[in-house]
Formats: C-alpha cells, structure tokens, sequence
C-alpha cells in the first residue's frame, strides 16, 4: 500500500489539519473529531502527541461519502 508521500507528493504543512480544524470542517467538537480520527472514521495519523489528518485525503473521504456511485 503506497503511504501519503507517494500518492500526494507535494503535500506541505499548510495541507495537515490539526483535530481543532477537523472540528470545524465536519461541524463537531474537538473531542468528537478527535474520536473520530482515533478511530479510523476519518483518515489520520498521530504524529508525537497530536493528530493530523492530510486536508486531500479528508476531502476525498468526505466527497465519497455522499458519492451513491462509491463503494463500500
């Protein structure tokens, strides 16, 4: 499976969500985003002590969730 560097290559610091931002895109609080991004409801990774999730990636899962041609 290729990791986040090898399909989104010129992704920078401006493109990881922190789960405060997460919080805002998805309209839920902080420790419901976090619970989510623990959880592997919406793709993130833990890097030291916090969470990040790549904005692209989030995009993409959000957009095939409401895709009635996406498969589950």
């Amino acid at each position: 499976m290729a990791g986040i560097a090898e399909t989104h290559p010129s992704l920078s610091r401006d493109d990881l969500l922190t789960a405060t931002e997460v919080a805002e895109v998805l309209r839920v609080k902080r420790t419901t985003a976090l619970d989510y991004m623990r959880r592997g409801v919406v793709p993130a990774c833990k890097i030291g002590r916090r969470w990040y999730s790549a904005k692209p990636l989030l995009e993409q899962h959000l957009d095939g969730l409401f895709d009635p041609t996406a498969r589950r």
